[in-house]
């Protein structure tokens, strides 16, 4: 089963970063999602071998995202932040990393 990931602010740097790094670890995504703030809307960045058109933040619904990472600036990111994380999301956030195991102490 793969997951469905929005990365926010796709198009700076830290973005393409994270869009580089989830192709190259063979991430188990379905469906990868770039999303940055409405003025690069249609701009495309690259994944993998392909490219992906971005999309608005502020229009996007993120109802069936399962993951959201993101890399906006301060004021985009306090303000759409809060929105993206329902009860539900949080719920299945915080079981996926109470169930990991914990670092080993040297």
């Amino acid at each position: 089963m793969g997951y469905k990931v929005a990365v926010v602010g796709a198009t700076g740097n830290v973005g393409r970063e994270m869009l580089s790094v989830l192709h190259e670890r063979g991430f188990p995504a379905d469906e990868v999602v770039a999303i940055a703030s409405r003025r690069s809307l249609g701009t495309e960045v690259s994944y993998g071998d392909g490219v992906l058109k971005v999309k608005a933040l502020e229009q996007y619904d993120f109802a069936d995202t399962d993951i959201v990472l993101m890399s906006a600036g301060t004021s985009q990111s306090r303000e759409y932040s809060p929105k993206r994380c329902t009860p539900r999301s949080a719920k299945r956030s915080w079981l996926k990393t109470s169930a990991a195991p914990a670092a080993a102490s040297p």
